[in-house]
């Protein structure tokens, strides 16, 4: 008498037709859940995490280019935003002044609302003890700790960056007639004093493309970029205001370069910053009586993708330069004597809702659907054991075949090694992409070729320890029918004769893994609740199944009729 369940050949591999119905239905609605769960919950994940930060996060922007040394500080205006998720329209940003310590970049207090102002461009100017912001639509100054707004027009249009002139703020407007505009206060109002100025430029030198001016040793030199119809042809001259001569300072310039007039001991210099083959190159030229003197500003290893864009001051004989990488990131070189004397880089001097935990943000999420096939393999485990044939029988022989939560198990145990290969290379990537701003301003790409042969190079051998481990894996399996996860559970891999099946059998149901590994083995684990053997793609091709490997089962007689 058989003392095993009867089964017919439609049903083979159930205990009844009922039992593969039931089973049939339950585990094809449970593989579209986890689909759609592993295709919606990552997202929906990264949404629940990033949003409330966004929302709850002030979007804090700075301008560097307006900014302004004064009483050994940096000061600048910044425009803080925070969304306003239902209705964006009344999400306006505030404007306040804000500064930090030359020392290392720090805040140096809290920073100072500018009541009124919308405009986070206007220029800064110290002049004495005031530090003047001004706008194109509002003028005041900041003196003892409180911002006043005086009441009258901005600055005019289509002017310079501002200079102190005679200890009073002062731009040159260019309109019709180019002017020299002084700034007064006169009965809380900001008043500008107009100056008819005749620049006298020569006209075969080319149009006027950019002005600026600057106050050394008490007196104001002009300096004009003339670019003729050809845009990379342009030259830089200078002369003091009440001169008529304009004088060279570079002969030959590019339209897309940009330079800063400073007062450098004294005199007048001119520092250049030009982009070329992809690089920031800084360059101060100073004028004495024997002419202009060019001499290149090295502040370190430029990027290949220059995002430096410089801030250029002068503090007495040193050059100070400023540059805004990333948001919420500053650096500061100073420079004298043909050489750098400090430097010094913040990278959190301002919040920025994605820092260097971006990656961790896109990655937590993509390991959630890991999580949701081991509970599949755990749900499916249950109902196989209440529809579905425990053993295999082969020639007299009966083995126990080994629970898909078992298999599900060893596979994540067998994944350590198979990643171990990546650990090096994936924390040289972690860090690489975790900082936008090193990615691409500085070490990633500088020096050329050897870039790509490193990124490559370690790419190549990670996938070679892979290979490795694949191959060792596989003939673990032929052998032995055991790799480190499948001897912790104490499963193995048979042939479906019961025999090893030999590293070549072994190798191609490896090497099919990587498709029942498909949407986190969500493919692998429907196969093997389904197919008659328990196998997935890997066993099909290679004709193996996976049993137990309990003492004493190995040779069981099959129940005869």
């Amino acid at each position: 008498m058989s003392t095993g369940p009867q089964l017919t050949d439609s049903d083979r591999g159930y205990l009844s037709a009922e039992s593969k119905r039931r089973f049939t239905l339950i585990a094809g609605v449970m593989g579209a859940v986890f689909f759609l769960a592993q295709t919606v919950l990552p997202m929906a994940l990264m949404f629940l995490i990033m949003v409330p930060s966004m929302v709850t996060h002030e979007f804090t922007m700075i301008d560097v280019d307006q900014a302004a040394l004064w009483r050994d500080e940096l000061w600048f205006t910044q425009r803080t935003t925070r969304v306003n998720w239902r209705d964006p329209e009344r999400s306006v940003p505030a404007v306040a002044l804000a500064r930090v310590r030359l020392a290392d970049l720090s805040s140096a207090g809290p920073a100072v609302p500018l009541a009124g102002e919308r405009d986070s461009t206007a220029s800064l100017l110290p002049v004495g003890d005031r530090l003047w912001i001004i706008g194109p639509n509002d003028v005041g100054y900041f003196k003892d700790g409180s911002y006043t707004r005086l009441e009258g027009p901005g600055r005019p249009a289509r002017s310079s960056q501002a200079f102190v002139y005679g200890d009073s703020p002062a731009v040159i407007s260019l309109g019709s007639v180019p002017a020299l505009n002084t700034l007064r206060v006169e009965a809380g109002r900001a008043a500008w004093t107009t100056r008819e100025l005749v620049l006298g430029l020569r006209p075969e030198g080319g149009a006027l493309h950019a002005l600026q001016a600057v106050e050394a040793s008490g007196r104001l030199y002009l300096f004009a970029e003339l670019c003729t119809e050809t845009p990379d042809l342009c030259s830089l001259s200078y002369r003091e205001l009440d001169r008529e001569a304009w004088l060279p300072v570079v002969d030959e310039l590019c339209s897309c370069a940009s330079w800063t007039a400073v007062a450098l001991e004294s005199r007048p210099a001119v520092v250049l910053s030009e982009q070329k083959e992809q690089r920031t190159q800084l360059a101060l030229v100073t004028l004495g009586t024997n002419g202009p003197r060019r001499d290149p500003i090295e502040i370190g290893k430029p990027g290949r993708m220059a995002l430096d864009r410089w801030r250029e001051f002068s503090s007495g004989n040193r050059l100070v330069l400023v540059s805004q990488g990333m948001p919420g990131s500053l650096r500061l070189v100073e420079w004298a004597d043909g050489r750098v004397v400090r430097s010094v880089r913040n990278r959190g001097t301002f919040p920025f809702p994605f820092g260097g935990n971006m990656m961790l943000f896109m990655v937590i999420p993509q390991l959630l659907p890991i999580v949701l096939s081991l509970l599949l393999a755990l749900l499916l485990t249950a109902q196989m054991r209440r529809h579905r044939v425990q053993e295999y029988a082969f020639e007299g022989q009966r083995r126990t075949f080994a629970s898909l939560w078992q298999r599900a198990l060893a596979q994540l145990v067998d994944v350590i090694p198979f990643l171990a290969g990546f650990v090096v290379p994936g924390f040289w990537w972690w860090r690489m992409f975790s900082d936008p701003e090193r990615l691409l301003e500085s070490a990633p790409f500088e020096g050329g070729a050897w870039f790509p042969l490193l990124f490559f190079g370690i790419s190549i051998a990670a996938f070679g320890w892979a290979l490795l481990v694949l191959v060792v894996f596989s003939y673990l399996e032929g052998r032995f029918g055991k790799t480190p996860g499948k001897w912790l559970l104490r499963i193995r891999v048979l042939g479906t004769d019961l025999r090893p099946c030999g590293f070549r059998r072994a190798f191609l149901r490896n090497l099919l893994t990587f498709v029942d590994g498909f949407l986190s083995f969500l493919v692998g684990a429907l196969l093997v609740a389904l197919t008659e053997s328990w196998q997935r793609l890997g066993d099909l091709a290679a004709r193996t199944i996976v049993v137990t490997d309990a003492s004493g089962e190995g040779h069981l007689p099959v129940s005869q009729s």
